[in-house]
């Protein structure tokens, strides 16, 4: 066995140096120990026995040092090869105690991530052999050169890529440390963007299929759209004679603003009588502030009356209110007048604001007008729920009605003129 072994080997280091048993004297007087003979033969020694007759032979402190060099046995190290062991480290001896108690070969595992062998050859250029340590048989490191076949030298790269080192905690209390290489670019070095040569060729185009009609499968149930030449001059009773809701965006002038094709003035805008295709519902209209005393008059005539007003708040694309100059403040709503012709009609009393922030949509070369917040559709359709689409109560979608709409807008529900 290991400890009788290791026993023996204790036994001769201590009677190299004159051992004397426990309680004998040299008749000199001196420190130094005779040696004395073994009573017992090591090949005779029982495991019974053995404990008297150490305890006769050393002293205290040679028991501690047997203690110390024999209670330290396992089953895995007793059957280490005693012939490597003196080539290993404490880390070694460990590993080799505590996993699987070969002295051959093992590997270190990744700490991190598992990456395959072509990521380094990638990054510097050669390929490097499998991370692992051999301890029978150890050859010395050639230190690189550096000259990879991207030409880049081992100092560059460690240069280029730092670690970022953060500690994160888990719901538990737990923590953890996460490292992950970033890339230390200088953000003043300039971007190259390659430029085909003049002709362009066909190889750096794609074919932009021409806009195809709508497939009436994928219209809006409910919903009718038509183009006409002037709004102004189109018979409205044609598309209906008992509308809900009138929502119109007119393109009127400015004061001081030149004439410009599509567009049209506020006396002309006057001329537009829409009673005759409203009995009882609302009128909408989208209109700058220089016009808001002149409206209401116009309006009033028609046999309606302001009732309330919404706003578009203009944002830009970068978040910040638009600001247009005029002449006491500047610009940066467009109102809604809402105008109510008596009569019964159902309401759903809303509780969202009467003011939304969006953005300002970029407007196409043939729109004369922006494009205005979609959610004032949401708006006009919860105020009047029966003026919805409804296969049983509203089949034929003939209660809301939008004047100078955007080409090709359709919506579920609503009749859309276009001016063309």
């Amino acid at each position: 066995m290991k400890k009788f072994e290791e026993l023996e080997r204790i036994q001769q280091e201590f009677s190299s140096l004159n051992v004397q048993p426990n309680g004998e004297a040299s008749s000199s007087g001196s420190n130094i120990p005779t040696e004395v003979e073994p009573k017992v033969e090591d090949e005779e020694m029982t495991e019974v026995g053995t404990p008297d007759l150490v305890k006769a032979q050393f002293t205290q402190e040679q028991l501690e040092e047997v203690f110390k060099r024999t209670s330290a046995f396992t089953v895995r190290s007793a059957t280490i090869d005693t012939s490597t062991i003196e080539d290993m480290d404490a880390l070694d001896l460990w590993q080799v105690e505590y996993k699987d108690g070969s002295t051959s070969e093992f590997y270190e595992e990744d700490e991190y991530h598992y990456v395959d062998e072509s990521f380094w050859d990638e990054e510097f250029g050669e390929r490097v052999a499998r991370k692992g340590r051999v301890r029978s048989q150890k050859e010395p490191r050639i230190p690189s050169t550096g000259t990879g076949r991207r030409g880049i030298d081992r100092e560059s790269i460690i240069a280029k890529y730092k670690i970022m080192q953060v500690q994160v905690q888990d719901r538990n209390g737990n923590y953890f440390t996460v490292k992950k290489r970033v890339s230390n670019m200088d953000p003043s070095l300039p971007t190259y963007v390659k430029i085909p040569a003049r002709p362009i060729s066909r190889s750096w185009a794609h074919k932009i299929m021409p806009k195809s009609k709508i497939p009436e499968c994928l219209i809006p149930p409910g919903s009718k759209y038509h183009e006409v030449n002037s709004v102004l001059s189109a018979d409205l009773t044609q598309y209906g004679t008992d509308f809900s809701a009138v929502y119109m965006d007119p393109p009127i002038l400015l004061p001081g603003e030149a004439p410009c094709k599509g567009k049209i003035t506020i006396d002309e805008f006057a001329v537009l009588n829409v009673s005759k295709i409203v009995n009882a519902g609302f009128l909408f209209i989208w209109l700058e502030k220089e016009w808001l005393q002149r409206i209401v008059s116009i309006v009033a005539k028609w046999g309606f009356k302001y009732v309330e007003n919404f706003c578009w708040i203009k944002k830009n694309i970068n978040n910040q209110i638009n600001r247009d100059e005029y002449k006491y403040f500047n610009k940066s709503k467009l109102s809604l007048l809402i105008f109510r012709k008596e009569g019964e009609i159902e309401l759903r009393h809303q509780r969202n604001p009467d003011c939304v922030f969006d953005f300002i949509r970029p407007r196409l070369p043939d729109e004369i007008t922006e494009k205005k917040p979609p959610f004032m559709y949401n708006v006009i359709e919860t105020l009047l729920p029966k003026a919805n689409y409804n296969p049983e109560t509203n089949p034929n979608g003939d209660k809301m009605l939008e004047l100078w709409a955007k080409k090709d807008s359709r919506r579920m529900g609503w009749t859309s003129v276009v001016e063309v």
